[in-house]
């Protein structure tokens, strides 16, 4: 780990419990009109200008390499697919699905980046697929899967790819990654508005929506992906996917609070033993 400080652990898992929230500003949007992919793409619309100048005034030297960029890129499709999915699908799925990612991050680092397995890493990530089949009640064929559920799977996956290239990758700021992983969002939220639709609907408050795009954009995806990516540039690309299942404690609870989705003692158990396996790889990396 290049910092050895606390800070890179806290501010991603902070980061998780805002991101457990993603859902919220998704589904507004889609109350004023903008439903499915509309809603993801728009907020990362209006998250660009505040991100492109955060980008003109980095005091780093800024960087247009292939790597940079699709590090930033893959991160950027990893948030759009799952922004649709939420769509698609359960929240609690949606997010359950998105955080099998710490199985596609321990496989990429020992594949190109030289980490062993060992015992505690099986430990972890069992303790995380048992907890994830807790919550779906032991139902998890795939004859159950719909569309949200495949996307939600994607974005884990992209996830990983991403925070790899940036661990591995030149320093090159988190807001050069963010720009790029905005733009990247973005991108793949018009090709997939242009392919599966929906199609666009009449927006009767355009000075509300506009305002809810700038919010959304300007003060909660700029600052929370500034933070992960900052971190995941600190922390391995694995510690940093087990400490994002932060998102499952706001995440669950939320959607349980205001969807009156399905949150009893297996949500509880489940999301109990997940977190106990992102522990697990927090301390076994603090030791290492």
């Amino acid at each position: 780990m290049p910092n050895n400080t606390n800070l890179p652990l806290w501010l991603a898992f902070g980061s998780a419990l805002f991101w457990g929230l993603w859902w919220i500003p998704v589904r507004t949007l889609e109350s004023v009109g903008l439903t499915g992919a509309w809603a993801g793409t728009a907020m990362f619309a209006g998250a660009i200008p505040a991100l492109l100048i955060l980008f003109l005034f980095s005091k780093r030297r800024i960087s247009f390499a292939p790597r940079v960029i699709l590090s930033g890129a893959m991160v950027g499709i990893a948030m759009m697919l799952y922004s649709f999915a939420v769509t698609e699908t359960t929240v609690v799925r949606a997010i359950l699905l998105f955080y099998l990612a710490p199985i596609w991050a321990i496989t990429l680092e020992c594949l190109f980046l030289g980490r062993k397995f060992r015992i505690v890493n099986a430990v972890a990530l069992i303790l995380a697929a048992l907890g994830i089949l807790i919550i779906f009640r032991g139902d998890i064929s795939l004859m159950n899967w719909n569309w949200g559920d495949a996307l939600a799977l994607i974005s884990g996956l992209c996830w990983a790819i991403g925070s790899t290239l940036i661990f591995s990758g030149e320093d090159v700021g988190a807001r050069t990654i963010a720009l790029f992983g905005g733009i990247g969002a973005l991108l793949v939220g018009f090709l997939m508005l242009f392919f599966i639709g929906p199609e666009w609907t009449s927006i009767e408050n355009i000075p509300k929506t506009t305002s809810l795009l700038a919010v959304s954009g300007t003060f909660y995806i700029t600052p929370i992906l500034i933070a992960t990516l900052w971190s995941a540039r600190r922390l391995n690309p694995t510690t940093v996917s087990f400490l994002l299942t932060g998102e499952i404690i706001s995440g669950v609870a939320s959607s349980a609070a205001f969807l009156n989705e399905p949150f009893s003692w297996p949500e509880i158990l489940g999301s109990c033993i997940i977190i106990s396996a992102a522990l697990i790889e927090i301390v076994n990396q603090k030791q290492n």
